[in-house]
């Protein structure tokens, strides 16, 4: 797996406390906290309910594992790819365009996550 810059995976959703909303969502010394239905510094709004903000931070929790995963499936279509460009039929070239246009939606949407 490739390494990124964000503070590595597991994320962890802790601290939710239902009468104010408030969820951190932690890694090591990484913290997503305070969260509240008013912007100001320090503070992240996650949505307009409770219901939403716990989906919100679901998603953000699992976002690391999300990347390594994407990244993974982006570089075994990849191989995919080669592999059905190797056979040079016509249906093995037709599977590699669909492989190759997958891996490079994959890939756009990594970089936009790392860079």
């Amino acid at each position: 797996m490739t390494k990124h810059n964000h503070t590595p995976g597991p994320w962890h959703i802790e601290g939710v406390v239902q009468n104010t909303g408030s969820i951190s969502i932690c890694a090591g010394r990484f913290g997503i906290a305070d969260v509240t239905n008013a912007v100001s510094a320090g503070n992240l709004v996650l949505g307009n309910s409770p219901r939403a903000q716990m989906a919100n931070a679901q998603l953000i929790a699992a976002a690391p594992r999300l990347l390594d995963d994407l990244v993974d499936a982006a570089a075994q279509l990849r191989k995919y790819e080669t592999l059905h460009r190797a056979k040079g039929t016509a249906n093995s070239l037709a599977k590699a365009e669909v492989n190759a246009e997958l891996a490079s939606r994959f890939e756009q949407t990594i970089a936009a996550a790392t860079t």
